[in-house]
C-alpha cells in the first residue's frame, strides 16, 4: 500500500521534502450521484513531455463543493508500466477549504519533479480528522497542453477525473465492459488508448475493436502493473492494423474488459489527435449503469 506523502505549501507553491505516515484508507459513505464526476478518488492521466511542437505539460484544477467540509486532498503519480505501489504521494497544506478550488500547474515536473514523463494521477479526499475516512466529494479536471511552440498560447485536451466507482472488475456479463465509442478509422486521426489499473495487484485486460453494428475485429491482451497506467499507440494503424478493419464501417468502438479473475480493476480512455491539425480529444471508457 502507498505508505507516505509530501506536502504542497498552497501559499509558496512548493513541495517540502519531508515525509509523513499515511494510515491505511478506506472507503466509506455513500457514493455520489451517478450523473456527476464528483468523488473521493479519481483517476487522470498527466503529462510533462517534450515533443515536436513545444512542452506538453498538465495543470490540475481541485474544487470542493461541500459548503460545510474541508478535504485532506492527496495526489500520486504512478508512471507506466512499473509497479508503483509504494510511490510517496503529495498533499495539499493547508487542506481544501469548503467552496474553495485550486490550480496545480505542470503538476507532474513542478510538484512531483519528473521531467520528460507521464502517469495516471490519483487524486482522494480524505476526512481532515481521521484520514481513514473519506472527505467531501471533489470535482477534478485536467487540461493538457502544449507550450513553446512556433505559436504564442496553448493548444489541448481536457480530462475529467475518473471517478474511481467506474472503475470495473472481473465481469462476464454486460456490466463487466468499459466503451470507448466515436472511433474513426481514418489515416488523417491517431487514436492511443490510455488503460488505467486502480488497484494493487496486476491487471490483465482485454481490449477488443468492433465497428458500428458491433463485429468485432480481434482482441489483444495487456498487462497493467499495479496503479500504473498502459498507452496503447495509434489502434487503427498499428495495434489493429492486421485485423483488416475497412474505413467504411465506423463508428468504430473498443470493448475493455477485465480478463483475469482476481481483484484488479479498470478505468481507461481514448486521446484522438487530428494529425492534419494536431488538436486532440479525449473519450472515457463508459460502463453500463446496471
Amino acid at each position: 500500500m502507498r505508505t507516505s506523502e509530501r506536502t504542497i505549501h498552497r501559499a509558496v507553491r512548493k513541495i517540502v521534502p519531508s515525509l509523513v505516515a499515511l494510515v491505511a484508507l478506506v472507503a466509506a459513505g455513500p457514493p455520489a450521484a451517478a450523473d456527476s464526476i464528483a468523488t473521493t478518488e479519481a483517476f487522470l492521466p498527466a503529462v510533462h513531455v517534450v515533443g515536436a511542437s513545444g512542452v506538453f505539460r498538465t495543470d490540475v484544477e481541485v474544487y470542493n463543493p461541500d459548503p460545510e467540509r474541508s478535504a485532506e486532498v492527496l495526489f500520486y503519480l504512478t508512471p507506466p508500466d512499473a509497479d508503483y505501489t509504494e510511490l510517496p504521494g503529495i498533499r495539499l497544506d493547508p487542506p481544501l477549504r469548503p467552496l474553495e478550488a485550486v490550480t496545480l500547474p505542470d503538476i507532474v515536473l513542478e510538484f512531483f519533479q519528473f521531467d520528460d514523463a507521464f502517469g495516471s494521477l490519483n487524486v482522494l479526499s480524505r476526512d481532515v480528522a481521521d484520514t481513514t475516512k473519506e472527505g467531501p466529494a471533489l470535482i477534478i479536471t485536467s487540461n493538457t497542453y502544449n507550450v513553446a511552440g512556433a505559436l504564442a498560447g496553448t493548444y489541448g485536451q481536457f480530462s475529467p477525473g475518473q471517478p474511481y466507482r467506474k472503475a470495473i472488475g472481473f465481469d462476464d456479463t454486460v456490466y463487466g465492459d468499459l466503451h470507448i465509442i466515436g472511433l474513426r478509422n481514418d489515416p488523417t486521426f491517431r487514436t492511443n488508448v490510455g488503460i488505467m489499473n486502480t488497484e494493487n495487484v496486476p491487471l490483465e485486460v482485454g481490449v477488443q475493436l468492433r465497428d458500428s453494428v458491433g463485429q468485432p475485429y480481434g482482441t489483444r491482451i495487456y498487462t497493467v502493473a499495479p496503479y500504473s497506467i498502459r498507452q496503447i499507440n495509434d489502434v487503427f494503424e498499428k495495434e489493429f492494423a492486421s485485423a483488416g478493419a475497412p474505413r467504411d464501417r465506423g463508428p468504430y468502438r473498443l470493448l475493455v474488459f477485465v480478463n483475469l479473475k482476481n481483484d484488479a480493476k479498470v478505468l481507461c480512455y481514448a486521446s484522438v489527435t487530428d494529425l492534419r491539425t494536431g488538436d486532440p480529444y479525449l473519450i472515457t471508457g463508459e460502463p453500463v449503469a446496471p
